[in-house]
């Protein structure tokens, strides 16, 4: 038994239900099993009852969930009758959701009710009438809505749907995805079911590779708690396994210690994550305990520069074969794959490995003119997995796709000599002292490096002399303090006088707090603001 090509998302979800009903495909809540068939007949169920309640090929469903079973059951449902999910973070507040819900144009919102002190469904009832016409799900009870009991015990008839089927192409879009919104303003990805299903057979293929498995025999268990508003979360995670047939284990969120507990009791094979999530592993005293580098084959990290510090840590305590990767919510969740046996150094300085078979990757100057190998420019992606557009945003996407079919990442990098992808840095975060460009990872990097860092962050702060000067935050791994003496002295040794910090500002970094992303990373606007670091 192989994995078999199909063009749209839902066609997987019957395939594995006629491989084997009783396959226990989802597990969640501590005991909670679905099994493949189940899964199946839920989402039948529920796209009736979306259908039923108006929602028709194009329309979208806007969702505001954690990584539960109501999410993938309203995704395939969604995916059944031509419908588009766009997940949205459950820590959104009310200027997020003003922004974002009304240009997502849903016909239905399905919401938690609550995620820890962020109440959600109180917010969207006392901003609802200017979120236009729609018709709201909750996990749980409110008066915001129906219930997702009531609305997936109800008896529908799956017939209404079957005439729709054949109208669905794999380049409709099934997915939208809000991103940049900790690097700029924040923009709707549309991805397709091509996009989607080619990515997610790239993906599955290669961590079988890895691991010595075969994609479609090999159903091994696969950890799935990154936030399904993001990339990883949605298609890396929740696609991988359940386009692969593979037994999912849900986590309604990562936290270092149950993603820990679940590795070491299913004996997982593989972790992937951001460079923060090992980081923190890695920091933890108990880490050990776990045992994980007897059962561990891969470790797998994107989403962030990588250090050679982490690296080695990882080596040390959790597993010798570390992957990376790069990728983008529009160029496609990962474009490349570094390769084991590949040196922990040139990971470290920027290398991500070779594109993915099917995967153009070209790097341009300021004029769009191709560069030759090994000179920096920005990066372009082309290929099935790559997303062609904006939802509703007509000159976002003139300026973030070529007219023939490159994504323009904004990300700096090269190719060298032999197709190896190499990452130097960030168009938008480029730092202009005097005529010196200066790129905030030149920095980071060394930084990172230094002891009971946990994260650092340059800025660029306005300076009458200079246009901009650069200014570093650090913040200690919690109960530790850094030395800014000695970090000062490393950074004066290895960088031009140009790329030297004007001031340090220490930030205290708070356990229970972290100043990152939902998918990891620093978060920039969030530190500027706390420090009151002046803007551009």
């Amino acid at each position: 038994m192989g994995l078999p090509k199909r063009e749209l998302f839902h066609e997987y979800i019957d395939y594995w239900a006629e491989v084997d009903s009783n396959f226990p495909s989802i597990k969640y809540s501590g005991k909670g099993i679905l099994t493949a068939g189940e899964l199946k007949e839920l989402s039948l169920k529920a796209a009736t009852g979306f259908y039923e309640m108006g929602v028709r090929k194009g329309d979208t469903i806007v969702t505001v969930l954690t990584t539960i079973p109501e999410f993938i059951i309203t995704w395939i449902a969604a995916s059944r009758i031509g419908a588009i999910v766009v997940p949205m973070d459950v820590n959104y507040k009310r200027t997020d959701f003003l922004n974002m819900i009304p240009h997502s144009q849903p016909k239905v919102v399905v919401s938690l009710k609550k995620f820890h002190k962020n109440k959600i469904a109180s917010t969207l009832f006392e901003i609802k009438e200017h979120l236009g016409n729609v018709i709201y799900i909750v996990k749980g009870d409110h008066k915001l809505g129906i219930s997702w009991s009531e609305f997936i015990e109800k008896d529908y008839s799956s017939e209404k749907i079957f005439p729709l089927q054949g109208h669905i192409d794999e380049n409709d879009t099934i997915l939208i995805v809000w991103t940049g919104g900790s690097t700029g303003s924040p923009k709707a990805v549309c991805l397709s079911h091509k996009n989607v299903v080619s990515m997610i057979l790239h993906e599955v293929r290669k961590v079988c590779d890895f691991l010595g498995k075969k994609p479609g025999a090999d159903r091994f268990v696969w950890l799935a708690n990154l936030p399904v508003s993001h990339v990883g979360g949605s298609v890396e995670m929740l696609g991988t396994g359940l386009i692969g047939g593979l037994k999912l284990r849900l986590q309604k969120e990562w936290s270092p210690w149950p993603a820990l507990q679940v590795m070491q009791n299913e004996k997982t094979l593989f972790a992937g994550g951001v460079p923060t999530m090992f980081s923190i592993w890695t920091a933890l005293p108990d880490l050990l305990e776990y045992n994980l580098k007897s059962t561990l084959k891969v470790a797998f990290m994107s989403g962030d520069k990588v250090s050679l510090h982490l690296l080695n840590k990882i080596s040390e305590k959790m597993c010798e074969t570390i992957i990376v990767g790069y990728g983008s919510t529009e160029a496609g969740a990962e474009v490349s794959f570094s390769e084991p046996g590949d040196s922990y150094e040139d990971l470290a300085n920027g290398y991500v490995g070779k594109p993915l078979p099917g995967v153009d990757i070209i790097v341009v100057d300021e004029n769009g003119s191709v560069l030759p190998p090994n000179q920096d420019g920005e990066i372009l992606v082309k290929g099935d997995i790559t997303s062609q557009n904006y939802f509703n945003m007509p000159e976002e996407t003139k300026r973030g796709f070529s007219e023939d079919g490159y994504c323009k990442t904004g990300d700096l990098g090269h190719l060298d000599g032999n197709g190896g992808l190499w990452i130097t840095g960030r168009i938008k975060f480029i730092i202009r002292v005097g005529s010196y460009t200066v790129l905030p990872s030149e920095i980071e990097d060394i930084v990172n490096k230094q002891k009971n860092v946990l994260v650092s962050a340059a800025f660029g702060v306005p300076d009458e002399k200079y246009g901009e000067v650069v200014w570093l935050v650090i913040g200690p791994e919690p109960g530790t303090t850094v030395n800014e003496t000695e970090i000062m002295e490393r950074l004066t040794e290895e960088l031009a006088n140009y790329k030297l910090p004007r001031k340090i500002l220490n930030y205290e970094v708070d356990a229970a707090n972290m100043p990152f992303t939902s998918i990891g990373k620093v978060d920039r606007p969030r530190i500027q603001q706390e420090l009151n670091i002046p803007k551009k």
